[in-house]
């Protein structure tokens, strides 16, 4: 029987406002300290991509190289100020002189620039929940008074940061709309260019986007961005991180034609067997008018088409596209099978715009015993937590650094990540989709220091508007198989609107809270004791229809760490409803710094090492790797856990079990070899020539009693399990999994020390 379905035709909606609800410019002054204030005339979110020239250009391009992208990276002119009172007025209009200004780079958090570059702006501070400000009760405003030994103290209560730059639209970019998208920023800012007012945002880890073509002209523009350290949106902020701020994303402007595709959400059925698929594809159109159109998508690999389909009277508003495909591959963390998405609207006679990009053929269920499925294979996760970190350049993340993250999550057998605790940089899930890693997708949400604000009335709008946010812009990711309210942020009955919202958006994937999960597809617990756990995986056994489980903190990785991850995944493996869970977390996040009057020397700084306070000292330091994704013991012990080929030996002494952990993909891309050794010496190593399909266990007889001949000696079968070829994230011949087993102990006899004699020493001529 096929697992329980996820698609729904109808909703019972609690969530009554209208979805992404606009604030005017009448609210524009104090917007920052409103909590009834989230954005005023920002864009509705939507999925990431953006046009292309070409639909060869879509296929071999990545967003960037579009000629309808332009970066505003780079150097920005930047005014500190310690508060509100003191930003500088007026400094938006295009004849305010900013020469005498600093110079930040862009994307950065102005509190490691300033610390590198010898300013005296606020410092990085490290909190686990405690919030670095304080605020008023009843009007939940972020400017009460401060302890005065508090890093933000009545002499820096709210810093805000100015920033100014010019731009040059492209005379190619005549007659289409323009937007600026800043990938992450905040916790609040402003924008306005050529000295107009554009619009506000919160929510600093989800891209926030503004229509500016009433705003532009021809010739130089001017954009200038407000962004205040505290705002309204810092109450749903408090993540276990570094507290930074600034432009700390990406930031661009684009354009796109006047009628346009505005939006695409790409989703698929697999039939009762999980081989054929059904695609729904929904593309929304915006604009004035449409003129003897037509809209087509296409599905390709490899440059072949594979299905297409074509609207021969699309509408201003949702088209949707049914269309069936036998046997696509299919996606998943083990063989990410990718396609390639082509959507084309013709209009007037001509093509006026081509969107699209990676999809992926993947389905999310869940068993009659509780059991998380995709495409049809139960899960057990082997996890981990992950925030956007740099040892460099703090929560601003380099490419490069994103692509090692993944490459040494692949290495240590990790197949899932939470981004925790908030949306990561965009790039992060195109690497999940292209080189396999399953994405618990979190939103921007955790009141960890007043987890009671999930029952207030006043944060339900933005702890939804959020959730939509993180919903909107990554759906059409295949490696996301979960949507997550937030973390740690209590039991309120806000998260039941929350709920409600993401159904109405996504009825395709499960979705998870830790704190209260009565409302979710899954249930779940941080740290939950051997106990808990099997108490909870033996009660689903008995239960109709049961949820399934995750563990989506634990094995807290700090110091010394993990001794039981083992036994915890014994567990994982043996109750159907449990899911294995997510290590926290992935890496230490220490800031590389100069060790005083050492030259060349560092050292990695945590809490407290800038005079932040209140602070949490080392706690930030709690990571499988290091914060130059150098390995600790950690890594190997998560390493070797997470193998995907295990090895145990009967009774016997020469008959041994190969089993496979894979769901997926077989073994006939890895080597296999054993190797005997006595006192640590390899006698003698051969391959073992089988492969093991997924799930499989096998059994090979190996006798090399001849080779054992030394009664004081001890001896030992390893074995090894090799990639046979190259892959992105490791050389041909990487070790992927190991096991030592005994198969002689030593026999010696009792040594007997000497009553009398004296101690000689002889010099064999070794040092």
């Amino acid at each position: 029987m096929k697992a329980r379905k996820l698609f729904l035709n109808t909703f019972t909606f609690i969530f009554s406002t209208a979805i992404f609800a606009q604030t005017g410019f009448e609210n524009w002054d104090g917007a920052w300290d409103n909590v009834n204030v989230t954005q005023i005339n920002k864009e509705n979110p939507y999925t990431i991509a953006i046009p292309f020239e070409s639909e060869n250009a879509l296929l071999q391009k990545s967003i960037e190289a579009s000629a309808y992208y332009q970066s505003l990276n780079g150097t920005w002119k930047f005014n500190w100020a310690k508060d509100p009172d003191s930003k500088p007025a007026n400094f938006y209009e295009n004849n305010f002189n900013v020469s005498g200004w600093d110079d930040i780079t862009v994307p950065s958090v102005w509190q490691i620039y300033g610390v590198r570059n010898g300013k005296s702006w606020d410092v990085p501070v490290y909190t686990n929940y405690d919030y670095p400000f304080t605020y008023n009760s009843s009007t939940y405003s972020v400017m009460a008074n401060r302890p005065s030994d508090w890093t933000y103290n009545y002499t820096r209560k709210n810093p805000v940061g100015s920033y100014r730059r010019d731009f040059i639209i492209p005379n190619t970019w005549n007659g289409r709309d323009i937007f600026v998208r800043f990938n992450g920023a905040g916790e609040g800012y402003y924008v306005w260019v050529n000295g107009q007012k554009v619009g506000y945002s919160e929510d600093s880890y989800t891209p926030g986007e503004f229509k500016i073509t009433d705003y532009v002209t021809a010739g130089t523009n001017v954009i200038a961005v407000q962004v205040y350290r505290f705002t309204s949106g810092s109450f749903l902020e408090d993540q276990d991180f570094w507290r930074y701020s600034g432009i700390c994303r990406d930031v661009f402007v684009w354009s796109a034609p006047k009628t346009q595709i505005r939006d695409y959400f790409f989703r698929t059925d697999l039939d009762d067997q999980y081989v054929n698929a059904m695609v729904s594809l929904d593309v929304e159109i915006t604009g004035n008018s449409l003129s003897n159109a037509s809209l087509n998508a296409k599905i390709m690999k490899g440059g072949i088409v594979i299905a297409q389909s074509t609207i021969s009277a699309p509408v201003i508003g949702k088209n949707t596209f049914t269309v069936p495909v036998n046997n696509p591959d299919k996606w998943s963390a083990e063989i990410p099978n990718l396609y390639d998405l082509v959507i084309t609207l013709n209009n007037n006679g001509t093509t006026s715009d081509i969107r699209g990009g990676k999809v992926g053929f993947r389905e999310v269920g869940i068993g009659s015993k509780g059991e998380l499925l995709i495409n049809g294979k139960r899960m057990v996760f082997h996890g981990v937590n992950r925030h956007d970190h740099s040892e460099i350049n703090g929560r601003t993340i380099s490419k490069e650094e994103m692509e090692m993250d993944v490459k040494t999550m692949k290495r240590l057998n990790i197949n899932a990540v939470r981004t925790s605790h908030y949306p990561n940089n965009p790039y992060f899930y195109d690497l999940c989709d292209k080189y396999g890693l399953y994405v618990l997708a979190e939103a921007n949400v955790e009141c960890h220091g007043n987890m009671g604000l999930s029952s207030v009335e006043a944060f339900r709008k933005p702890m939804v508007e959020r959730n939509q946010n993180n919903v909107m812009r990554y759906r059409n990711h295949p490696s996301i198989f979960i949507w997550s309210y937030g973390n740690e942020s209590g039991n309120g009955n806000n998260f039941q609107y929350v709920e409600n919202a993401i159904k109405a958006l996504d009825n395709t994937r499960l979705t998870h809270y830790e704190g209260n999960s009565q409302w979710s597809d899954v249930s779940s617990t941080m740290y939950g004791g051997y106990n808990d756990i099997m108490k909870i995986g033996e009660d689903r056994l008995t239960q109709s229809n049961p949820r399934p489980h995750i563990q989506c903190e634990n094995s807290h990785a700090m110091g010394n760490a993990m001794g039981n991850v083992r036994e915890m995944f014994d567990l994982y493996e043996k109750y159907p409803s449990l899911t294995g869970e997510f290590i926290w977390d992935w890496k230490d996040q220490g800031i590389q710094m100069p060790v005083p009057g050492k030259q060349d020397e560092t050292y990695w700084a945590y809490g407290g090492d800038f005079g932040d306070k209140p602070n949490n000292e080392n706690f930030v330091i709690n990571g499988l790797v290091f914060p130059d994704c150098s390995l600790s013991a950690k890594s190997y012990n998560t390493k070797k856990i997470y193998q995907p080929v295990v090895f145990s030996m009967q009774n016997d002494g020469k008959t041994f079990n190969l089993t496979s952990k894979l769901s997926f993909k077989n073994t006939s891309d890895l080597d296999i070899y054993y190797s005997i050794l006595e006192d640590g010496k390899i006698l003698k190593t051969q391959k073992i020539n089988t492969t093991l399909n997924p799930g499989e266990s096998q059994t090979v007889t190996i006798d090399e009693s001849a080779l054992m001949t030394e009664p004081a000696a001890e001896y030992f079968i390893r074995f090894n399990v090799y990639q046979k070829n190259a892959t992105w994230w490791a050389n041909a011949g990487y070790e992927v999994a190991s096991e030592q087993i005994e198969l002689k102990n030593a026999t010696k006899p009792v040594y007997v020390i000497p009553t009398s004699g004296v101690l000689s020493v002889q010099n064999n001529g070794n040092t």
